[in-house]
């Protein structure tokens, strides 16, 4: 009889330790926070500036968009002209954090 005590004991625990699988469910992200994918993306110029009070810099964003973004401009596309924009001096970021992140690069180009 006693050598059978712990294997009774080994089952009870397996059945207990079953009841306790549950299955993953999926948590959403908090209110007031956007997922990456449906947040609209912007362009930050990687030393800061902006073009709003220097033409310019205005003009050659223009310039730089055209060569590297194709129609419609929406993130997708913004995503795929990641690369080449990348290379002119510019960075993608959702559009809430522009203004904080053109700061930062200020900051490091010493503006």
């Amino acid at each position: 009889m006693n050598h059978r005590i712990p294997a009774l004991v080994a089952v009870l625990a397996a059945v207990a330790l079953a009841g306790c699988v549950s299955r993953p469910t999926q948590v959403s992200a908090p209110p007031g926070l956007s997922s990456p994918a449906s947040e609209p993306l912007t362009w930050v110029r990687k030393d800061g500036q902006s073009g709003r009070a220097n033409p310019a810099l205005a003009d050659q964003f223009a310039a730089d968009r055209a060569d590297c973004v194709r129609a419609p401009g929406d993130n997708a596309a913004l995503r795929e002209a990641e690369a080449c924009m990348g290379n002119r001096g510019y960075a993608l970021v959702p559009a809430s954090q522009a203004a904080a992140r053109a700061a930062q690069y200020r900051r490091m180009a010493g503006y």
